[in-house]
Parts: C-alpha cells; sequence; structure tokens
C-alpha cells in the first residue's frame, strides 16, 4: 500500500505547489504549514505500520490545523477551531482504540468500546456524519489548496490507515458491521442531500467528499475482493478528482474576486482549462466510464449486490443519482453557456490549468491500466502486528 501511497502523495504534493506558484494561497506562512503536512504524512508512511508512524499521521493532522489558520483572518481562525475540536479528540479516541485493539479479546467489553472509540474517531477525522461539522467550515474559508491537501493527502492517508486495520484486524469491521454500515450510510446519503442544497460550490464538493468516503467505507466493511478493492481505487480516484475539482473552482475565485456560486455563469468562457478539468474530474468522481472512479464504484457496487442486498445497493443508487444531479448542475449553471461575468483582466497561467488537466487526464488513464495502482497480495506486515511488538 505504502509503495503506491508515497508516490500519489508526493505528486498531489507537487501539483498543489505548480497551482499554489500561480494562483496565490494566502499568507507566506501557508507554505511552510503545508509542506510540514505532507512531509509528515510522507515520513509517517516510510516509518511503516508503528506507534511512531501513528504518532506523526497525528502531528501531521495538528499541522493541518496551522494550515488553515494560516491567512489569519476571523473566517479562517474560526475554522481552524473547528477543525481542533473535531482532530485533537479524534487523535486521543483512535489513539487508545488501537491500542487497546492490539490486546483485547474480540467478544470483550473493553474491545465493543474501543470499536466505538475508533468509529467516533475516524467520523471526527473524515468528517462523517453526523459529525461532520468542520469539513464545511474549512471549505468556505480556506483557499482551494489548503482544502484539497486535507482531503487528498490527510484524509486519504486516514483512510487507508482504516484498509490497514481492516485486513490485520478484521473482527474489527466484521463483528460491527451494523455500526459501520449505518455511519456509511447515514455519510452517503445525508451527506448527498446536504450537497444539493448548497448554492456556493466549495461547501458542495466538500459534502460530497463525504458522500464518496461513506461509498468507500461500505466497501471496506462489506470486505472481499470486490469490497476492499473498491474503497482502494476508489480512495486514490477520491484523492485525485478533488485535487482537481477544489483546484478548478479555486482559479475561478481567484478570477473573480468571490466566491463561486450556482448563480456564475459562463465560466468555461474565460477560464477553459479550469473549466475543462472540473468537468473531466467530475466525470472521475461520480465514477462514469473508463475513469478510476468508475473501476472503484463498480466493484462497490458488485459488493453491495453480494453481500448487502437490495436496500444496501437501493441507498447506493441513491445516493450516485444525488451526485450525478449535483455536478451536472454544477456544470450547467456554473461552467457552460453564455457568461455575465465582466472580463477581470487576469488569466490564469497556463501551469495552472496544465496541472489541473493532467490529474483530471491520469484519472482517465489510471481507468484503462488500474492494476499499476494494485497493492500487491504479498502485503507487508500488517499495522496491529507492528503495534503488538512497538508498544511498551
Amino acid at each position: 500500500m505504502d509503495a503506491v501511497l508515497i508516490p500519489f502523495f508526493l505528486c498531489i504534493a507537487v501539483g498543489v505547489g505548480i497551482f499554489a506558484r500561480v494562483v496565490p494561497q494566502g499568507a507566506p506562512r501557508w507554505w511552510g504549514w503545508a509542506a510540514a503536512t505532507v512531509a509528515l504524512v510522507v515520513v509517517s508512511r516510510l516509518v511503516g505500520h508503528s506507534w511512531p508512524a501513528i504518532v506523526l499521521g497525528d502531528l501531521a493532522e495538528l499541522a493541518a490545523i496551522g494550515l488553515v489558520a494560516s491567512p489569519g483572518t476571523p473566517e479562517a481562525l474560526a475554522a481552524a477551531r473547528k477543525y481542533a475540536i473535531a482532530i485533537v479528540p479524534a487523535i486521543v479516541l483512535t489513539g487508545f482504540a488501537m491500542a487497546v485493539i492490539g490486546t483485547a479479546a474480540p467478544g470483550g467489553a473493553l474491545a465493543k468500546f474501543a470499536v466505538a472509540a475508533i468509529v467516533l474517531g475516524f467520523a471526527l477525522r473524515l468528517g462523517l456524519l453526523p459529525v461532520y461539522f468542520w469539513l464545511p467550515a474549512v471549505a468556505r474559508a480556506s483557499s482551494a489548496m489548503t482544502t484539497a491537501l486535507i482531503i487528498a493527502v490527510v484524509d486519504v492517508g486516514a483512510f487507508c490507515d482504516l484498509l490497514a486495520l481492516r485486513a490485520s484486524a478484521p473482527w474489527v469491521f466484521e463483528s460491527f458491521a451494523v455500526l459501520w454500515i449505518a455511519v456509511a450510510v447515514l455519510s452517503l446519503l445525508g451527506a448527498g442531500l446536504l450537497a444539493l442544497a448548497q448554492t456556493e460550490l466549495k461547501p458542495m464538493l466538500a459534502f460530497s467528499s463525504i458522500d464518496d468516503i461513506g461509498y468507500l467505507l461500505l466497501g471496506l466493511v462489506l470486505g472481499g475482493g470486490n469490497g476492499l478493492d473498491g474503497a482502494w481505487f476508489g480512495i486514490l480516484s477520491h484523492g485525485m478528482a478533488k485535487f482537481v475539482l477544489f483546484g478548478s473552482v479555486g482559479a475561478a475565485e481567484w478570477y473573480l474576486g468571490r466566491p463561486v456560486t450556482l448563480a456564475t455563469r459562463g465560466l468555461a468562457s474565460r477560464l477553459p482549462l479550469a473549466s475543462a478539468a472540473f468537468m473531466l474530474g467530475a466525470l472521475g468522481f461520480i465514477g462514469i466510464p473508463p475513469t478510476l472512479g468508475f473501476i472503484g464504484h463498480w466493484r462497490l457496487y458488485l459488493a453491495g449486490a453480494e453481500l448487502g442486498g437490495p436496500l444496501l445497493i437501493a441507498a447506493m443508487c441513491a445516493a450516485s443519482a444525488m451526485t450525478l444531479l449535483c455536478y451536472a448542475r454544477a456544470i450547467h449553471r456554473t461552467w457552460l453557456g453564455p457568461t455575465d461575468i465582466a472580463d477581470t483582466g487576469k488569466s490564469l497561467a497556463p501551469a495552472g490549468g496544465a496541472v489541473l488537466l493532467a490529474f483530471a487526464v491520469a484519472s482517465v488513464a489510471f481507468g484503462f491500466v488500474p492494476d499499476t495502482l494494485r497493492v500487491p497480495s504479498a502485503a507487508p506486515p500488517h499495522a496491529l502486528a507492528a503495534l503488538q511488538r512497538s508498544a511498551p
């Protein structure tokens, strides 16, 4: 897993850096916090599955709080406080749970408490319903690349920690499947409805991220070849798409000097590269063939059909329909059609649009050769075994 994730995170970081050179992301200190966040995530993967890796991952999330606060505006500071209110308890809960799960008997009362702690901890980390309060606030108050780094690097890393736990302690998911599935279905349906209710694009993108993580969590809980493959390919597609989508909206906000809403018209005529990237990135995020997102979503549907039954498939279909409607509406109303936007005199440098388009095209390319991203069957030592060896 780490052999894929480390290059993936570094590529995202390079893309963010190129875009941020073209479209300023705020105060100069933003660069320091962004570099610290990425470096801590990458080093945590290099260290391997161990307590030092967990600590480094926690430090990356704390650095991301500084990244959100870096503009120093009242809105940014308020969003950073909300993020901290979620992340600090999440660190405590997941740290406790990982320590207990390594030694607890699967059926014991302590094990049940630990599973409840890890569900709540990761729900807070990933902004799942009903504890999603920080993610829309961060999306509204932060620059596009701040939110992209949190979702495409920090959150992807956290979800992959869950994937590692799924392999090393399957009972955490199998014995408590009802609890996990309830959180997943609530997130994919509730966030889908909340995304449709938004008129501003950045909060809409944030809620659609929660919806998608609900999908991926279902695959992780259902397990099997299709479920785990769907979660793995899906989380990589998720990271790429969110970098593209937030970047495209960030370019539009830089051009306009204000937030992009559904009342904005005809952005494609002013920002053709960003428009093309948004539309292609949306296809990958929704899961339209032949993108990598389709590879992940198709496997998730297969897992749902095999193990979840018609009610679960119906919930997944309803969430997919809401996501499709959400992005079709945004593309039709915001990017396409005649423009009513006055020329601001700004011009997005080719590098800014090109890096977004490159990631969008990469999602299509990997859709043809997804096995290049597949985790080797001979996996490295599991997280829990390493935790047990290194625990004091």
